[in-house]
């Protein structure tokens, strides 16, 4: 199903739901609206506090990923020293091509890499200056116990430093699904519009109260259902990072 179709669908959801509702008033003709504040107050209230808890959920991920990314972050950066200073334990030759392929990538990572969207603009450098430091730790030939212990510390420290990019990596971009975003939107629209009529006593104000929040119960009940399945086509989460994967391998030069 797509964003367009939903939308449409929601549209015409809010759409009947108003008719239903000039249906009722044409078959109650003598009914009069004073009770309008209290109604309007209370759905206005019950939709308020829909709109802040969606609103609170979404801050509090984001301040979660930006944690995220800092915690990653500072813990890569210390690994790729601890990795710098255990290969002095080898030869100068290893110690200085390693300590100058870390250098790169912390070049790269804070000069290039850092402002940029990883998951929609592709910097196909980072590999290089990442895949230069395994090629080197990959080439150590460890003689004795020592470089030995050493050298299978090195392989631990750059497996965790893997996976504190990769978390850093998953946790940067932009992950809010336009549907999401166009919910927001339309919520703090209706938000406004309440703000603007309230308190009149109009029934065609009150008929586009009930379209807004009809509108707005269709999406978020589909977005409710679209979060449900997150490889749901169309709303959910797409396959970009196998697809930039299998990119990723192909690249890779061969033995």
């Amino acid at each position: 199903m797509t964003l367009i179709l939903i939308i449409a669908l929601c549209f015409l959801a809010a759409t009947i739901t108003t008719l239903i509702h000039v249906l009722i008033h044409r078959r109650v003709k003598g009914a009069l609206l004073q009770p309008h504040n209290e109604v309007t107050a209370a759905v206005y209230a019950t939709f308020g506090v829909l709109y802040a808890v969606i609103l609170g959920l979404l801050v509090s991920h984001g301040q979660t990923r930006r944690d995220l990314v800092a915690e990653s972050s500072v813990r890569e950066a210390a690994m790729l020293v601890d990795v710098a200073q255990a290969a002095r334990t080898f030869s100068p030759d290893i110690s200085d091509s390693l300590r100058m392929a870390c250098l790169r990538y912390t070049e790269h990572v804070a000069t290039q890499e850092w402002n940029v969207d990883l998951e929609h603009n592709r910097l196909k450098t980072h590999h290089h200056h990442f895949g230069r430091i395994w090629e080197i730790v990959r080439s150590i030939e460890p003689v004795g116990p020592r470089q030995e212990s050493v050298y299978l510390s090195m392989l631990d420290i750059l497996g965790a430093m893997s996976e504190e990019r990769y978390q850093r990596i998953s946790a940067t971009g932009d992950h809010m699904s336009p549907f999401l975003k166009i919910v927001l939107l339309i919520g703090a629209g209706v938000t406004v519009v309440f703000l603007w009529f309230f308190g009149m006593l109009d029934r065609r104000i009150h008929l586009m109260y009930t379209w807004l929040v009809s509108l707005m119960l269709a999406l978020v009940l589909v977005l409710i259902f679209a979060l449900d399945n997150p490889m749901q086509l169309g709303v959910g989460v797409k396959p970009d990072a196998y697809l930039r994967a299998a990119e990723d391998l192909r690249s890779l030069p061969t033995d």
